[in-house]
């Protein structure tokens, strides 16, 4: 996984290489289509050059500022904000050409008009200066159209300005009258509401209700604590933690409602507590006196006797005391509840007082501040229209004509524009025809391309060597040959077979391509050399008996051959041809026949291929083209394998996938395909391209 991003970069910049040189193979293929292309884009820009009007050119400067001077001195900047760019486009502006243009009919109507004149705005940089251009093919009518664009120009921003003051005039005014109107309601509702309500006593009324409110809540937190601890302790627990909550005075208004409440049981139990602490120490005392004259008194002592009946006594009155305490903490629980209710409605009674005096206020409030905003509005626009009555005075010479337009001069024709346009032009269309080419060709050049096209396995790739053809031919591999790359591929087509998986054996193999040409010839026999260099003893059958020629390749005696053989005239053993290659036998072609389909089906075929594979370790049969005769289709399936050569840059996708179909279709084991004529310099090309690796 973690190099599965690499692999995939890498599988497509060599898909992106094997394009670019598919391309380039194509360029030099049909290198006159970019010449004929870009010849033509070139005359094309020629003749327009040649039959284009001369042309003369004038240029004006007006001056556009951002910042004005006022009557009173002071300076307006505008917003420079696409301040330059608006003024551009208002320049180029089609009304204002036609102004222009009337302009010129009425003060020059001599002058013709000139439709194919051109008019162009720029900027001087790092300054407010526009310079306007003119390029038309009357020299005096195109300078007086650049006068003419600079004051229409002029005059349209000045009618611009004016027309936008009057407006905003107005419409400042009748928002004045509306806010006028609108403080005026504000004002006399306020008033109104005024007089309505006192709102001096509702203020009052209102700090008072909340000053009351809190000291009402304060008392009655004060209460609820209270009975909470009277409900909570023990008559016992209370009678040894005495209450120590302050009892705060009531409001003035409330005084006489909760005197009755607030304190009718506190001396009450005040005094049991009191007593019940007394009598808890009298007891102790005398539980102490008892147990210490216990110790010396006998239980009938007189002594003894009393100071028990004390203990008694003392028992029975911590008892009516605890008793008392009990039904004084009942009653001062309903007292509670009782001045708790009182004090609910006294709340409740003055809340209802505050929110009142809160609505009354809040309304005051609303009144007034929506009096303040339109006053504040109000204002606002008085200085606006005071603002607009000083733009009046602005002064409107900041657009200004810092130069006329300049005489007419001829503008040189752009040769080199023309003659670029029209090589790009042909460039382009050049790479648009042979992009056609390219897709309608399906010829393939490297082996990314027949791993796209084809499910078969590559077993070889042998590069080009056609600079060593000589007059009679292409040389045989030799056993220290110096075409290394081109000795490498046949060594490596060897391993693929001697190692192939599923193929338990290979003896009889037939070498075959889809038509003519495609350097089956060469690839059997360099084959069939590699094989006997390696040991083995192979016997190559010339099988083209209509074109093989396998006898001039190694340069022996072919008058006599397979053709003989299958007519019966000579038995085989009688044609096979020793080669300089110790292992290698070749049996020719034979005298040249029509009747090769006959002759190939024939008895004495089976037998000469028995006593073949008895004899040699590797039979390889070099057969005619599938396309062009049944010879090859015929033999296959009696051979263990058969290898189909394709030529790069040279056979169609098309009639091999045809030549495929026809070999499968008699349930023949096609092995693979070789890759010949192979382009060392492809960038999927996987030998090592330096010859010097290989040499000894």
């Amino acid at each position: 996984m973690e190099n599965s991003a690499p692999a995939k970069s890498h599988e497509w910049l060599t898909r992106l290489s094997v394009k670019l040189y598919r391309y380039r193979t194509l360029v030099r293929r049909h290198w006159w289509i970019p010449l004929l292309t870009v010849s033509l884009g070139l005359a094309i820009e020629g003749w327009i050059v040649v039959q284009k009007p001369d042309l003369f050119e004038s240029t004006g400067r007006l001056i556009v500022g951002d910042q004005v001077q006022i009557e009173q001195g002071q300076k307006v900047i505008e917003d420079t904000n696409y301040y330059y760019g608006t003024q551009l486009g208002l320049l180029e502006n089609p009304q204002i050409r036609e102004r222009a243009e009337e302009r010129l009919r009425l003060m020059a109507p001599e002058l013709s008009a000139d439709h194919e004149l051109e008019m162009t705005a720029t900027v001087v940089p790092r300054t407010s200066i526009f310079e306007v251009a003119a390029t038309g093919t009357n020299p005096e009518y195109t300078q007086r159209f650049v006068d003419s664009i600079m004051q229409e120009f002029i005059a349209y921003k000045r009618e611009q300005r004016a027309d936008s003051a009057d407006s905003t005039m107005m419409q400042v005014k009748e928002e004045m009258a509306q806010l006028g109107r609108t403080r005026e309601k504000a004002e006399a509702d306020l008033r109104q509401f005024v007089e309505k309500n006192n709102m001096g006593l509702w203020k009052e009324q209102g700090e008072t209700a909340g000053r009351f409110l809190s000291e009402l809540k304060t008392q009655q937190a004060v209460l609820i604590n209270e009975r909470n601890r009277l409900q909570n302790l023990s008559s016992e627990q209370l009678l040894q933690q005495p209450s120590s909550a302050a009892r705060r005075p009531a409001p003035a208004g409330e005084a006489e409602e909760t005197a009755a409440t607030s304190g009718n049981n506190s001396p009450m139990a005040d005094t049991l507590n009191q007593q019940y602490i007394q009598a808890t120490q009298k007891l102790m005392q005398a539980k102490a006196e008892y147990a210490d004259r216990n110790k010396v008194w006998k239980p009938a002592h007189p002594g003894l006797i009393r100071i028990k009946d004390d203990i008694d006594s003392i028992e029975r009155l911590l008892a009516t005391i605890q008793e008392q305490n009990s039904e004084s903490t009942g009653a001062r629980i309903a007292a509670i509840n009782a001045e708790l209710k009182t004090l609910d409605g006294s709340i409740a009674n003055w809340e209802t007082r505050a929110l009142e005096a809160s609505r009354k206020n809040a309304e005051a409030k609303r009144l007034e501040d929506a009096v303040a905003r339109s006053k504040d509005f109000y204002d606002k626009l008085s200085l606006s229209m005071t603002g607009l009555d000083v733009g009046r005075g602005i002064d409107q010479q900041r657009l200004t004509i810092s130069m006329n337009a300049t005489p007419a001069r001829a503008v040189p024709p752009k040769t080199l524009a023309h003659l670029a346009t029209g090589l790009i032009g042909g460039l382009i269309a050049a790479f648009l025809v042979l992009a056609l080419l390219d897709k309608t060709d399906d010829r393939v050049t490297s082996s990314s391309e027949v791993l796209e096209q084809f499910s078969e396995p590559i077993l070889g790739q042998i590069p080009n060597v056609e600079t060593s053809r000589t007059e009679a031919g292409l040389p045989q591999l030799q056993p220290e040959d110096e075409r290394f790359m081109y000795a490498e591929a046949f060594r490596s087509l060897r391993s693929s077979l001697v190692f192939m998986p599923g193929q338990s054996e290979l003896r009889s193999l037939i070498v075959t391509s889809a038509i003519p040409g495609e350097g089956k010839s060469t690839i059997a026999s360099n084959l069939a050399v590699t094989m006997a260099m390696a040991g083995a003893r192979v016997v190559l059958v010339d099988a083209d008996l209509r074109r093989g020629d396998m006898a001039s390749l190694f340069d022996i005696d072919g008058r006599f051959g397979l053709s003989s053989i299958l007519r019966g005239e000579v038995n085989w053993r009688s044609v096979t041809q020793e080669t300089k290659y110790p292992t290698l036998t070749l049996i020719p072609r034979g005298p040249v026949t029509n009747q090769s389909g006959e002759l190939l089906l024939a008895p004495p075929m089976d037998q000469m291929m028995k006593e073949l594979r008895e004899a040699f370790d590797l039979v390889i049969f070099n057969t005619s083209p599938v396309l062009a005769t049944d010879d090859a289709a015929a033999l296959a399936p009696n051979f263990d394998g058969t290898l189909m050569v394709i030529r790069a840059g040279f056979t169609s996708s098309r009639l091999t996938q045809n030549s495929l179909r026809a070999l499968y279709q008699r349930q023949v084991n096609v092995l693979g395909l070789i890759l010949n004529c192979v382009d060392a310099e492809m960038p999927d090309y996987y030998y090592y391209r330096y010859p010097k690796y290989y040499a000894a």
